[in-house]
Formats: C-alpha cells, structure tokens, sequence
C-alpha cells in the first residue's frame, strides 16, 4: 500500500484555530505525509493546532518522535498544539514519560473534540 492509502489528513479552520484529524497509521511510511500537512497549516499561522488522533489507528516510534517534532515546529511557529482522541495507550505512553514527550497532560485528551466539526454536539475544547 502507498503511504497516502496509511494515513489521511483531514484539516478544518475555524477563526485562528485549526483541526487537523488524522486517521490511518503513523510510522516511518507515513511520518512525512504528517509533517508536509503540518507544514501548510503552519504557514498560514494558527493561534491553536488542535490534532484530533481517535481514527489514528497505529502509532510507533517513528510515529511518536513525529508527533514531537511537530509539536516543537508548532511552538517555534507559536502556535499551541492539542491533542484530542488519543488511545488510552498512546495517551498512557506521552503522559507517563514525561521526558520524552513535550506534551502537557493538560493538552491532552481522550475525548473526541468534535465541535468545530459538528457544531451541534456539545464540546469541551478548551482554547
């Protein structure tokens, strides 16, 4: 399978915040396809990168260390990045490991923050 056919993003701007959803899996096949959606979004400078992660379905090593580039990328470019959807494995593994990781529990989640793209399902998307 093409890398393309493994993980699919789909984005939604809302004001300065935007929603990148990602489904399919995160691995050394799929690590650039990730890093070039967040390359464009980052370039039209969002105040909030929210990554909703509950239709991403694998994630490895590789997965995890893109997960903190971007995250790295994001602050530099000054944006605040959210995580939304996580497995409880995969929100285990970036809560549990602190120093390797650079999220804040406090921007993570593993519910489903869905507002943005379903308006009329009630939120809890903090900004």
């Amino acid at each position: 399978m093409r890398a393309e056919e493994l993980l699919r993003t789909h984005t939604l701007w809302c004001g300065d915040v935007v929603l990148l959803r990602v489904q399919g899996e995160l691995d050394l096949a799929t690590a650039p396809l990730l890093n070039q959606a967040v390359t464009a979004l980052l370039a039209g400078r969002p105040r909030t990168l929210c990554l909703d992660l509950a239709d991403l379905v694998f994630c490895d090593r590789t997965g995890l260390l893109a997960l903190s580039r971007l995250s790295a990328r994001a602050h530099a470019a000054r944006a605040t990045v959210r995580l939304t959807g996580l497995h409880p494995h995969l929100h285990r593994t970036l809560t549990r490991y602190p120093h390797a990781s650079p999220w804040d529990p406090d921007h993570t989640d593993t519910t489903r923050y869905r507002a943005a793209a379903h308006p009329r399902r009630s939120a809890i998307f903090h900004m």
